[in-house]
């Protein structure tokens, strides 16, 4: 059974439980927690052990790289090589449900697989996910909560039912968002909306060409 940290009516954390969460990922445990898209399973970015667990409880092949989250536009640039177009868009929609496709720096390696030539980064709206996230002081690796093939969970209640045997913490933040981010590779001049999600195709190009 996970420990369970509870968010208030607003989605927010205090800085103590927010603290608190943040450590556990920092010592590889796995946190399911809320986002602006459904629930999310995560841990530190930084310890390929984290990683491998998340894969096997997600029933996910290694081929399909995790999607990372970070606090600000400042801890995204430690891990990917910033582009003028990755500055516009994250100006635009982050904090958000879009996803930056953008190859990693040196430091940014250690948070995918050596074939995998990009990395998928965005700062989380919810306000409980990005305090954790800034509380840690780390980038956090992440994948939906639910089992590879089957719909992404919304609320604590089915994170717990279908996956609690197998994470250490679940934080409640009621009912999650619906759809996925949106993924965009920004390592160009100009926005590929790789996965289509939250943020439709049009807007992004809209945006971008503004």
């Amino acid at each position: 059974m996970p420990e369970l940290v509870k968010t208030s009516a607003d989605g927010s954390l205090s800085d103590a439980d927010a603290s608190r969460v943040g450590a556990a990922a920092k010592s590889c445990r796995i946190v399911a927690l809320p986002t602006e898209s459904s629930y999310v399973l995560a841990s530190t970015g930084l310890v390929k052990a984290a990683t491998r667990r998340l894969l096997q409880i997600k029933e996910r092949s290694t081929l399909k790289p995790l999607a990372v989250l970070v606090a600000s536009v400042d801890d995204a640039k430690r891990y990917v090589e910033w582009t003028p177009l990755a500055e516009k868009l994250a100006a635009l929609f982050w904090p958000g449900p879009v996803a930056l496709l953008l190859k990693p720096t040196a430091q940014g390696r250690l948070l995918t697989f050596p074939e995998y030539p990009t990395v998928a980064v965005r700062v989380p709206s919810q306000p409980a996910a990005r305090a954790i996230v800034a509380a840690s002081g780390i980038p956090w690796v992440y994948t939906s909560a639910n089992k590879s093939g089957r719909p992404a969970l919304r609320d604590a209640a089915a994170v717990d039912a279908e996956l609690g045997a197998e994470i250490d913490v679940l934080v409640d933040g009621g009912t999650a968002g619906e759809g996925e981010p949106t993924v965009v590779d920004a390592t160009g001049s100009a926005p590929r909306v790789v996965r289509a999600g939250a943020v439709p195709a049009e807007k992004i190009m809209g945006a971008a060409a503004a």
